[in-house]
């Protein structure tokens, strides 16, 4: 396949990487130097201390490719989805398949504006990486990739599982992919703005208490949203499958963890501030989650203050 990642960090790398061994795999980056690094050597993985390089994969500035794909995966944060979209809109030909696997919430309502429903593929991943910059990845957790779709996409779906489970990837495919979505929320609206607030790796939020009463109370308001929304979660299950991600991935770093160490801009509006402005239109009240966005703010305002401090 003609496979095109938009979205050249640690994940979207991760999956070029890897499906470059047997597609024609192009990364598109807005970051020159991330672009130049891989058009020239390709990209590396270092997984357990070994380095393994993917000489395959190409790059281009995001925008300035316009070829039609057959497959375009989506790993740019979702506040920079809708950009992204409209910049490379020349990827989108009649038959492209687009598959998002990034945070947040309405990433396919995006995507919409762009290809037919059956060929939107939306999903999780359990992968874990952390961007090494200069085209280097560190993975530090594997599991299943799930994918499915809101509409009749049963070819699409199984081509595209195919595809990565020929580049190596365990590949689940679900009849109840908003199931899916809700507890990927779970896992990013509590592991992601911990470990952003607190700096720590991601298996310190199940080593301290406090550190698990703060994931249990932004946890079970979400569950209170989902199910306002119509899909139905145990709490205590909901919590449990975040705890599982803290021990799988204990030595990884979340994205966001990695945003706020960049002094970059974080997906906070589009993972708790999604519970925010889910719970307004049922009327659930979630003020531990309303507390997080607004610290997150906070936390992004104060990065020119550090700098200046610093200087």
């Amino acid at each position: 396949m003609k496979i095109v990642v938009i979205g050249a960090g640690a994940m979207g790398c991760l999956y070029g990487a890897f499906l470059s061994e047997k597609n024609e795999v192009v990364m598109l980056d807005s970051w020159q130097p991330q672009v130049d690094v891989i058009s020239k050597n390709g990209i590396t993985i270092e997984e357990k201390g070994q380095e393994k390089q993917y000489p395959n994969a190409k790059a281009c500035l995001s925008g300035k490719y316009s070829a039609a794909a057959d497959l375009v995966i989506l790993f740019v944060k979702s506040i920079y989805t809708e950009d992204a979209l409209a910049l490379n809109s020349g990827l989108f030909g009649e038959n492209t398949l687009v598959m998002t696997l990034q945070n947040g919430a309405g990433n396919d309502r995006k995507i919409a504006k762009y290809v037919r429903l059956e060929n939107i593929i939306i999903g999780t991943t359990k992968h874990n990486c952390v961007n090494l910059g200069s085209g280097k990845s560190r993975h530090t957790a594997s599991g299943a990739t799930t994918i499915g779709s809101n509409h009749n996409a049963v070819e699409n779906l199984n081509r595209v599982a195919e595809t990565l489970r020929e580049a190596g990837f365990e590949v689940e495919v679900s009849e109840d992919i908003q199931r899916i979505l809700w507890s990927k929320l779970f896992v990013n609206l509590s592991i992601n703005t911990f470990t952003a607030i607190t700096r720590t790796k991601i298996g310190f939020m199940v080593e301290d208490k406090h550190a698990w009463d703060f994931a249990r109370r932004l946890v079970y308001e979400a569950v209170e949203v989902a199910e306002a929304d119509g899909t139905y979660f145990d709490r205590r299950e909901a919590l449990e499958s975040v705890r599982k991600v803290c021990i799988d991935a204990a030595d990884g770093y979340s994205s966001m963890y990695q945003d706020v160490m960049r002094g970059n801009k974080t997906e906070i509006d589009a993972i708790n501030g999604a519970i925010v402005e889910q719970a307004k239109l049922y009327g659930v009240a979630v003020p531990y989650n309303s507390l997080i966005v607004d610290l997150m703010h906070a936390i992004e305002s104060a990065y020119k203050y550090n700098q200046q401090e610093r200087t």
